[in-house]
This record gives structure tokens, sequence and C-alpha cells, in this order.
């Protein structure tokens, strides 16, 4: 791989994999919404807002480029995820983006997805089950996945699906779970949870940064990959390791928040398609990441005197 287009190029994942690709000394064409404060010295950076994706072909002339990866997606955390109109353009501008894509002639899409789709496919669909807030999120992601592989197949791109576990590390400002419950206990909050008997997964941002970037060059087209640690668990032995790393004397009252989803089978988690047709393997154990991001998280709150 020698030319690359990130979209969402400023934000969590989308910033460190455009500092990945130059450091792979591949040449970056970053789409952002807003103007960057993340992106690389030597990055072609273009401001960009997806409702013009018709006017892409005009403002990219390159016709030599290998990827590109769609990594913009507009409420991915917080209340966002249930404002359906604004998910629903999500997939809209994902199958646009690509139509562009075909007509710079870029040879393959990268899309990313989330673990929120297979919360949506093994719970939504059963009787009486109560879909959450992450429900038109997840929903919205099977769509984009669905309806642009459908137009990469018309269109003549190799299309690859990213699906991305909980993504943590230095640099992620969003309310995920870890970020939540570390600056909970930071706080001093009360460390309140559901039971965590569910099976659940944390990745490192370098390994799924590295798990991107294999997709984009060795993965099979019309194909999905989970990217995850290889090491799923029950949530609660994340919470204790979370704990741990903050002060193991914080006492945790875990079955205190309802619990309404339910838990997706371990095998949900495997790496093993990833790692076969690319290569991937995660380096990063979460016993090293998450000390690494409670000091990042505590240095933020000290500077922020909060």
């Amino acid at each position: 791989m020698k030319k690359a287009v990130v979209t969402g190029a400023n934000g969590f994942v989308g910033s460190a994999l455009v500092k990945r690709l130059v450091e792979n000394n591949v040449e970056v064409i970053a789409l952002v919404h807003n103007m960057p404060i993340k992106i690389p010295q030597g990055v072609r950076v273009i401001k960009f807002d997806l409702s013009e994706c018709d006017k892409l072909p005009d403002i990219i002339l390159d016709r030599d480029i290998d990827v590109i990866y769609h990594m913009a997606w507009d409420g991915n955390s917080g209340p966002a995820r249930a404002d359906y109109a604004r998910q629903l353009r999500n997939v809209k501008y994902t199958c646009d983006i690509l139509r562009a894509a075909a007509k710079c002639s870029i040879k393959r899409f990268v899309g990313a997805g989330a673990l929120a789709q297979f919360d949506c496919v093994e719970y939504n669909g059963m009787n009486f089950s109560t879909p959450n807030a992450v429900s038109c999120y997840g929903s919205a992601k099977i769509a984009a996945q669905y309806m642009s592989k459908a137009i990469s197949s018309s269109e003549g791109i190799e299309h690859i699906w990213c699906v991305i576990s909980n993504t943590y590390g230095i640099g992620n400002t969003t309310m995920n779970f870890v970020n939540m419950a570390v600056k909970k206990m930071l706080a001093g909050e009360r460390a309140a949870f559901t039971a965590g008997t569910q099976n659940y997964d944390f990745v490192h941002i370098s390994d799924t940064i590295n798990g991107i970037i294999l997709c984009g060059e060795k993965g099979k087209s019309n194909c999905s990959y989970y990217i995850g640690s290889g090491k799923p668990r029950s949530l609660k032995e994340y919470i204790y390791e979370i704990r741990d790393s903050i002060d193991p004397q914080i006492p945790l009252y875990l079955g205190e928040v309802p619990f309404n989803g339910i838990s997706l089978p371990i095998e949900r988690f495997s790496c093993r398609e990833i790692s076969n047709d690319t290569g991937y393997v995660a380096s990063v154990d979460f016993s090293l990441g998450i000390k690494e991001t409670v000091r990042w998280l505590e240095e933020l709150k000290n500077d922020s005197k909060i």
C-alpha cells in the first residue's frame, strides 16, 4: 500500500490510523470535518463534509489510491447513538463515500463497524427484548455494512468491514466504559456497575489500528473481520483490573446497575478470521494498557482541576 484516504481523520481512531500509516511510509490524504489538531505534518489535509460526497472526485484528482479507510461517523458515543436521524445519515454517507471512491478509481474500501452490531443481531430480534440507546447506532452500522457491500459489488471495489471492539487508550475522550469507570473511581464516586457476568472484550488503540491497516493490506474482499484483544472474559474481571490499577481498596458495587442486554457467546469475540487472513495478533495486554490509560486520564483530571 502506497497511498490511502482516511475519512474522520481527526477522530480518536482516525488520527491514530493516519499517524501509523505515515510511520509506515504511506502517503495519506486526510478528510476532516473540522480543521485538524492531531494530524502529522506532511499529510494532505482536506476539509470536507460528507454531505457533499459527489464533489470528492473533483477535489481529489489522484487516480492511484490503493485504499480508502472510512472512519468518519457522526454520533458514535453517548446520547447521539440514539439519534435515529443522525444514524441514518451516517448510513447514507457511507454509501455516498463509496460511490465517490469508485469515481476516484480507489481499489479497496475499508469500513468501520462496531461491537454494537453483534448486540443487535443477538438481542434485538428476540421477542420481548428491550433495546437500549445503542440499538439505533448498532442497527445503522449493520445497514451501512450491508448496503456499502452491495454498492461496492456493483462499483467493482473490494469491500472489507472491520468490526471494532471496545477500543481504549490515550486520546480517547469519549465516555466509553473504560473512561466512564476510571473517571468515576478517580472522582471518588460510588463504583456501581452491573453484575458484570456478561462476556466482554477491550482492545488497545494500538492493536485496533494494526488490525485496520492489516485489513486494508491483506483482508479478503467481501469479508468482515472482528478486531479484538484475543483474550475476552467477563466484564467483572475487567472492572476488578480497572479498580486495582487505581486503588485496590476502592469498594465495588456489582449488581446495583440493572443489565437488560444479553451476554454474547465468547466465540463472538474470536480473532481467528483476521489472524488467519492477515496475521493479526493483539500485542498490548489489558493489564499494561489500562495502567497507561489511567495515568493519562489522571493527568487530564489534574490539569482540568476536576
